[in-house]
């Protein structure tokens, strides 16, 4: 049970970026061409997507990051808007461009990513003072690593102050120690499988190794740690012990977002009233039918969708 009174309302930070994706029949090992002619773009960018899954779940979203003045950067605020996200605080640096992904994904629906951040990079701890506004009580402040780590630590000090629930998503796993303050004021870390590994020195393999890493977190100062197992389902930690979500069947096409989209149907399910046990099997259930669409923010499940999934397995 979480002792928290949600608003409704989240506030996103994190990256915004253009996705180029190729699909072809596998990856190329290195020095090695693969030819396709699959080749597509998508709005994405870890912060974009889940900003836009919470969104399309039903919440009240406004997003925070910064974007440029090329064209992938007025598409992609377009874009965001037309999904209904609140993008009138998102700032815009000119003489930036948006941040960039090459995305490519084989016959098995597995990827490789490269990504150059662009104007992400250059949202800095002072503008999240100057956008102090922002960051008000019974908000969730929900938080990717793709952009400056102090600016996140920044962010995430400002809303312990101010009251607000903090969702961490990891991704990419910091460098560095996360500085001993920092857990304390997170009410939920969702890693994946490498980053609990890079965050806890856990080599994850089975249920048996993320629940040690789910251990470790709590020592660490995490209050609810939440670790993804791709399609060896989810394990939790809920009111002191820890649960297990079983993988789903699904026909995995494209995973590149299925992360994103489970954070911020997380998210939404909690600002809206869910418990904290059925906002986990509501993100487990749309980030698996993210996997069936090509794509980040085209592969987002309708709330309906997600339901239907969710009855049928009852």
């Amino acid at each position: 049970m979480i002792d928290f009174e949600f608003n409704g309302e989240i506030l996103c930070m994190g990256s915004i970026n253009m996705d180029l994706v190729m699909v072809m029949d596998r990856l190329p090992e290195p020095g090695e061409t693969v030819v396709t002619d699959n080749f597509n773009t998508y709005p994405g960018g870890k912060g974009g997507n889940q900003a836009v899954t919470a969104a399309v779940q039903g919440a009240k979203v406004k997003m925070f990051s910064k974007l440029g003045g090329d064209g992938f950067s007025k598409e992609l605020l377009e874009k965001m808007a037309s999904r209904g996200v609140d993008t009138s605080r998102i700032l815009i640096d000119r003489e930036k461009t948006a941040g960039i992904a090459i995305i490519r994904v084989d016959g098995k629906g597995q990827n490789s990513i490269s990504f150059t951040p662009g104007s992400n990079a250059f949202l800095t701890p002072g503008d999240v003072l100057e956008n102090s506004d922002l960051f008000v009580p019974g908000r969730i402040l929900l938080l990717t690593m793709e952009i400056n780590l102090e600016t996140i630590y920044r962010a995430i000090r400002l809303a312990g102050q101010r009251g607000m629930f903090v969702i961490v998503d990891p991704a990419p796993a910091p460098s560095r120690p996360f500085p001993a303050d920092i857990p304390p004021l997170v009410d939920v870390i969702k890693p994946n499988e490498s980053e609990a590994r890079a965050i806890t020195g856990i080599e994850i393999k089975n249920t048996a190794d993320a629940k040690a890493a789910i251990e470790r977190l709590k020592e660490m100062g995490f209050k609810l740690p939440v670790v993804t197992l791709g399609d060896k389902g989810v394990v939790a930690c809920i009111d002191d012990g820890i649960v297990e979500f079983p993988p789903l069947s699904v026909e995995c096409i494209d995973t590149t977002a299925a992360g994103d989209v489970f954070s911020g149907t997380l998210a939404a399910s909690l600002a809206q009233g869910c418990s904290i046990e059925r906002s986990l099997e509501l993100a487990n259930c749309a980030g698996a039918l993210s996997t069936t669409i090509a794509g980040a923010q085209t592969s987002i499940p309708s709330p309906e969708r997600v339901r239907q999934f969710m009855d049928k397995r009852v």
